[in-house]
């Protein structure tokens, strides 16, 4: 019985890992896409509400310009880990290669963004 139990909690946890990488992986799809087309009003609408107030769309439209003038387009975004629900990525842009956190909402929504030097 054990066993079993066991056996259901990891199919479980497994299939709820699945989702999230999923949805995780069409955000930062459309993230991309919306960076290279400097589509300041659509990465806006992908943060959540409380971002979206710390933030303010003037605070996304300097980050997003200052890094596509200063980075180039992103070419493309590398899982490498997850800690604690934050999943981390490698960003490669034309002009450098940046890391970045990621945490999403349970809705989808960007929580929290970050953009490093490796």
């Amino acid at each position: 019985m054990k066993y079993t139990t066991l056996l259901l909690i990891c199919f479980t946890t497994q299939s709820i890992l699945a989702q999230d990488a999923s949805m995780y992986q069409n955000v930062t799809k459309k993230f991309q896409e919306n960076f290279n087309a400097q589509d300041i009003n659509a990465v806006f609408n992908m943060y959540t509400s409380d971002l979206q107030k710390s933030t303010t769309k003037e605070g996304v439209s300097r980050f997003i310009n200052g890094c596509h003038e200063q980075f180039g387009n992103i070419k493309n975004i590398t899982f490498t880990e997850t800690i604690e629900r934050v999943y981390s990525y490698k960003v490669e842009f034309d002009k450098t290669i940046l890391a970045m956190d990621l945490q999403l909402s349970n809705d989808g929504k960007i929580s929290t963004i970050q953009l490093q030097e490796l």
